[in-house]
């Protein structure tokens, strides 16, 4: 599931208020309202290997295994509020708020507000939906769906540094209906900068055609720097392309993806990437997934490669729990320095070193 790599705020206050919201809301809906509060609750044990812990007082660089209590490993855990309303034919209002926190440690992901996820409102009806508020953005919605892991923290964003997690706000997105397999979705976020039409914007299109057995999806999407409206950071600010599908074969299903990441604006190291990963779910029972997947990226400039080989399992024990146990190991060439469990944008991995990770734990929806 997703997963959001962001500075973490205090959540005894935001999530009280949250729950008074809740209980107003309910309280409030009519019968033709519908408001339905949800969540999920993920945390467990992790371990990751040669980790950067530093300078010593000598200048030399600490690294060594670091075990933890997990919390977002597997999936994002969030709180939520989401509703419609029967505004007749055929017409609906809708609106989701939710956001995410770190159940090892009972903070906020995001830094600061209430809602770090999503809050938005907008319609739905035969037009398809209009929204408008802070959302997902398209690469975090349409790679979680190409992503044999569903974006755990061994996943699709590991050899892109995050780049696929994005959440961002002033954004209205439009979706199409369905139209004999056919979705569209486009979507913009303001920057909101006097003066500058590009400072802080984003935004992208996606196409999907979806079947029964198998689905094709293709996406383009921008993210523009805040501070001068370029492309100069590869892995935060940049233009991406991802074309990728998936098949469907009894109790298998495959997935394939490509990836192409560019920032023109970089003035030192690599400016572009080519990411791309194969992997399969297989449905052994009922109640047990196994999942499996390997990553490959270059980047341009003689900048190095790495990969990512990943094989993990789920088990439900209901509709709502399950528990689940990946393990990955990370193999940076000389000249790459990502984490195995990508810190994001501004991470700090070891140039060449190799890396593993174990996670396993608990997660409850409701």
């Amino acid at each position: 599931m997703r997963k959001t790599v962001l500075k973490a705020m205090p959540l005894a206050k935001p999530l009280a208020v949250a729950a008074v919201l809740a209980c107003a809301f309910a309280s409030q809906a009519q019968a033709q309202t519908n408001v339905t509060i949800y969540g999920r609750v993920d945390a467990g044990i992790n371990y990751q290997s040669n980790q950067n812990g530093g300078k010593d007082a000598n200048g030399n660089t600490i690294r060594g295994g670091q075990w933890g209590v997990g919390g977002n490993e597997w999936g994002t855990s969030m709180f939520g509020i989401k509703g419609t309303e029967d505004l007749g034919g055929g017409l609906k209002a809708i609106f989701t708020l939710e956001n995410g926190f770190d159940a090892s440690n009972g903070r906020v992901n995001g830094g600061s507000g209430l809602w770090t996820r999503r809050s938005w409102v907008g319609l739905t009806g035969g037009f398809g939906t209009i929204k408008a508020g802070r959302d997902l953005t398209l690469p975090s919605d349409i790679v979680w769906s190409l992503d044999p892991t569903g974006q755990q923290a061994l996943g699709s964003a590991t050899l892109v540094n995050g780049r696929n997690w994005p959440q961002t706000s002033n954004q209205v997105q439009y979706i199409t209906p369905n139209m004999g397999g056919f979705v569209a979705q486009g979507a913009y976020g303001a920057g909101e900068q006097a003066g500058s039409a590009k400072k802080g914007n984003s935004g992208g299109l996606a196409l999907a055609f979806i079947q029964p057995n198998y689905e094709l999806r293709a996406m383009y999407d921008v993210a523009n720097d805040p501070a001068n409206g370029q492309y100069d950071s590869l892995w935060q600010y940049s233009k991406e392309l991802t074309v990728g599908g998936t098949a469907t074969f009894n109790n298998l299903k495959l997935f394939a993806a490509y990836q192409n990441l560019s920032a023109p604006a970089v003035l030192t190291g690599p400016d572009k990437a080519n990411h791309f990963w194969l992997g399969a779910n297989y449905q052994l029972t009922p109640a047990l997934t196994l999942i499996g997947a390997a990553y490959h990226v270059k980047l341009n400039h003689d900048s190095g490669s790495a990969n990512l080989f990943m094989v993990g399992s789920n088990y439900s024990l209901s509709k709502r729990t399950l528990l689940y146990v990946s393990v990955g190991t990370l193999r940076n060439g000389s000249q790459t320095d990502f984490q195995v469990e990508t810190g994001g944008p501004n991470g700090n991995g070891l140039t060449g070193q190799n890396q593993t990770a174990f996670y396993t734990g608990i997660s409850h929806s409701f």
